[in-house]
């Protein structure tokens, strides 16, 4: 099996195994494996069983498995279709992994490689999911995790690295981007794999949920696949996913993808309305929307270079426009983070703009779930909670179910 690094724009090449996830001058890099045009699916009762033929690994060992995949795509419903602007609405509900996140599949694939290479210790930078998800693999895999966290990590996913026994540096930084920046720097020097993001290793993981949504779409491509995004990894390992199929000749078209970011951290969505191709800087991010706070993405333009080339859309979102969304999706049944709120509104202004033809298809990538941040609920109004005891209580449901006016 011939597989290499290369670099996403210049595509220099780089081995395989080294540590370092971006070129020397800060492109993304990624997996390029030889073989492609002939692959095919292959029997078998796991995802990365079936998709082997795309993957680079000499050894996938399912005891290193959680039980990530399997996720559902589910028709949106009444409710938020309507919310969409009425568009043909999909949702894939990806906080149904064993972490509640999408990071799941792209942590399998790490301790796939660090079981292939002999790693004893593998460590990540997160602002709290993908440090959760981590933590856990590495628990599974019998590895030492060290997991580095700005300060605004909430504390709900630092409890459970701290359950599943990982070692956490919590860094003060005047900002995320900064931060990631000078933790990356230490991979060369000290010979040690730190994952972040958009590492190549972890788009291979999230190329699956591609695969999975080829199967359960019978063979069909979506016309739209909207992302909340901030380090950029999720994005493209579900694009390179649909190219690879494309190069195999399973498919004919890609899907166009949407870019989601936050208004007051939109590094990518503000490069791509101007048609810039760098990325622009944001600082000091505040953002109710913790999960998407990369200002300043590692390799962001990779993601502008295939905006341009596949034709792209981008949206920004406020603060209130993801607190409203946030209760739209808890009132059809799904509880979710903030930064996956984002998705709504955004697909809704870009039907409104005639961006989006209502009769397409367009897939909301659901990434994770409300209990991953249950301190953004102190921006939502209380529930509705009534007081009361056992001799009240049926006297108090009579009035709760009475019709209202009556």
């Amino acid at each position: 099996m011939e597989r290499i690094l290369v670099s996403t724009i210049s595509g220099r090449e780089y081995p395989f195994e080294q540590v370092e996830e971006f070129s020397e001058d800060g492109e993304s890099l990624e997996v390029r494996l030889a073989g492609l045009e002939t692959a095919k699916i292959r029997p078998g009762l796991r995802l990365w069983e079936r998709f082997a033929d795309f993957l680079p690994f000499r050894r996938m060992d399912a005891d290193l498995s959680l039980g990530e995949g399997n996720t559902p795509l589910l028709p949106a419903g009444d409710r938020l279709r309507a919310c969409a602007g009425d568009v043909n609405l999909l949702l894939k509900n990806e906080t149904q992994n064993p972490t509640w996140s999408f990071k799941d599949r792209g942590s399998l694939t790490c301790m796939f490689l660090a079981r292939e290479l002999g790693e004893d210790t593998v460590a990540t930078i997160s602002t709290g999911n993908m440090g959760h998800s981590v933590a856990a693999y590495a628990a599974r895999a019998g590895l030492r995790a060290v997991v580095f966290l700005p300060s605004f990590a909430p504390a709900e996913k630092i409890s459970a690295m701290a359950m599943h026994g990982a070692e956490i540096l919590k860094v003060d930084a005047p900002d995320y981007a900064q931060m990631k920046n000078a933790i990356l720097g230490l991979a060369g020097r000290l010979g040690l794999r730190i994952v972040s993001g958009n590492g190549p290793i972890r788009v291979e993981g999230y190329k699956l949920t591609a695969f999975e949504m080829f199967e359960q779409m019978n063979g069909q491509v979506p016309d739209y696949i909207a992302v909340p995004t901030s380090a950029c990894g999720h994005i493209r390992g579900l694009f390179k996913g649909y190219r690879e199929l494309h190069t195999a000749g399973l498919i004919d078209r890609l899907p166009r993808m949407i870019v989601v970011q936050v208004r007051n951290n939109s590094p990518l969505v503000t490069a791509i309305k101007q048609g810039l191709s760098r990325v622009v800087p944001f600082t000091h991010v505040h953002t109710v929307a913790e999960a998407i706070t990369s200002g300043n993405p590692a390799g962001g333009e990779e993601i502008l270079d295939k905006a341009r080339r596949y034709d792209w859309l981008a949206e920004d979102v406020t603060e209130e426009e993801i607190l409203e969304a946030q209760r739209e999706f808890a009132r059809a049944g799904f509880f979710l983070e903030p930064s996956t709120a984002t998705l709504l509104p955004a697909v809704r202004k870009l039907v409104g703009a005639g961006r989006i033809n209502p009769a397409s298809t367009v897939v909301l990538m659901l990434t994770g779930a409300g209990l991953k941040d249950l301190g953004a609920l102190q921006h939502q109004p209380p529930g509705r909670v009534l007081d009361t005891d056992i001799d009240r209580v049926e006297a108090d449901l009579c009035r709760l179910l009475r019709p209202s006016g009556s």
